[in-house]
């Protein structure tokens, strides 16, 4: 193989990072041998489409080398995967983040001639044993890169290393000519067409996504436009919670868990508005999905956000009356008018020349 694309796991967690990951190997060099390795097992259909996909089937300890067992194990599942390396070594391995990174690293030593990129996708305090590894690898093989320019500042104060900023970009005119017409995108959702207005969240049911915030922000909105209904597509751990606290606000009929939908980046039309509580992301591919989708959005004032908008308004601060607020003013207001604010401050278009023109290189040296 001439490129390795290594990951920790297949599967609805995974998908985002899975789509990262095939637009960056979709620019290697025409003809190359592309293979992606999944240290777990799942599904990984995005990637199938830029070369093979296999998978190591290994539990979370013997990846991580949990106890005594875990560690021994770890070590038997490195010289396996060694000796299948061998017979046909890397031009290139591109790695998923520290936990892939913190497996595959010791056994790239001895492949003096295979370059490697980390790549890193979320805000994530590393461990002083991490930040040891990767400054132990030699520097001329080894690239640290960050999807954003807010996460590569935030690892290189961490880490004392270089960290390049590959910000994350999606090709605007194919992704605009993928989505579903309106009705089309709200009966693929099980919402019927008419009506009020749909407000729209996506991630998964997570605690860090804030969609509490939003839920207990928008209930009053929702009471007072019976007719209007919030949308959160995404599955996670959060669900029985929402749904509960949904009933306890008296939105229970208005608040719609759809759970995760393989064909969630075109229903976006569906949407009137969409909503991005979460207290912390790497980028959050949401966000410019949506506004080259042309739909309005509210997100919470991180700066990852501020770095993809440049200055664009519709970012708040993460406290409930302030979305409240906000929701109540801009659900009776121009969202169209927002939405083209919004779409000029992220320039889609040259973020995507961009991107191509970073990763053809990284991928090229």
């Amino acid at each position: 193989m001439s490129v390795l694309n290594v990951m920790w796991s297949g599967g609805a967690a995974f998908v985002s990072v899975h789509k990262v990951h095939r637009q960056i190997l979709q620019l290697c060099k025409p003809g190359e041998a592309i293979e992606t390795l999944l240290l777990q097992s799942g599904n990984a259909e995005p990637l199938s489409d830029v070369g093979r996909v296999t998978s190591l089937d290994l539990s979370s300890a013997r990846i991580k080398g949990a106890g005594l067992l875990g560690a021994l194990q770890r070590v038997l599942d490195r010289r396996r995967l060694a000796k299948r390396l061998v017979q046909q070594p890397p031009r290139l391995v591109l790695v998923d983040g520290i936990g892939v990174a913190e497996f595959i690293l010791p056994l790239l030593l001895k492949f003096t001639a295979t370059r490697i990129v980390v790549l890193f996708h979320g805000s994530k305090r590393l461990k002083a044993a991490h930040i040891a590894l990767l400054r132990g690898f030699p520097s001329g093989r080894l690239d640290l890169v960050a999807v954003s320019a807010t996460l590569a500042a935030e690892l290189e104060e961490q880490t004392g290393l270089k960290v390049l900023s590959g910000r994350v970009a999606i090709e605007p005119a194919a992704f605009r000519a993928s989505l579903l017409e309106r009705e089309t995108a709200l009966r693929a959702l099980g919402i019927p067409a008419g009506g009020g207005r749909t407000i729209g969240a996506v991630g998964r049911l997570v605690p860090e996504k804030g969609f509490s915030l939003l839920v207990t922000a928008i209930a009053g909105w929702l009471l007072n436009n019976p007719e209007d209904r919030l949308v959160i597509v995404g599955e996670g751990v959060e669900r029985q919670h929402l749904s509960a606290l949904a009933e306890e606000l008296g939105v229970h009929n208005q608040v719609h868990l759809i759970g995760h939908h393989v064909e969630a980046p075109r229903l976006y039309s569906a949407f009137d508005l969409i909503c991005i509580p979460s207290e912390q992301e790497g980028l959050g591919l949401v966000l410019p999905e949506a506004v080259i989708a042309g739909v309005p959005v509210l997100a919470s004032d991180l700066a990852v956000f501020r770095e993809q908008l440049n200055g664009a308004t519709g970012l708040l601060l993460s406290a409930t009356e302030v979305w409240r607020d906000a929701l109540n003013t801009v659900l009776v207001e121009d969202l169209d008018s927002l939405a083209n604010v919004q779409r000029a401050g992220m320039d889609a278009e040259g973020v995507w020349v961009r991107f191509e023109a970073f990763y053809q290189h990284l991928l090229a040296r």
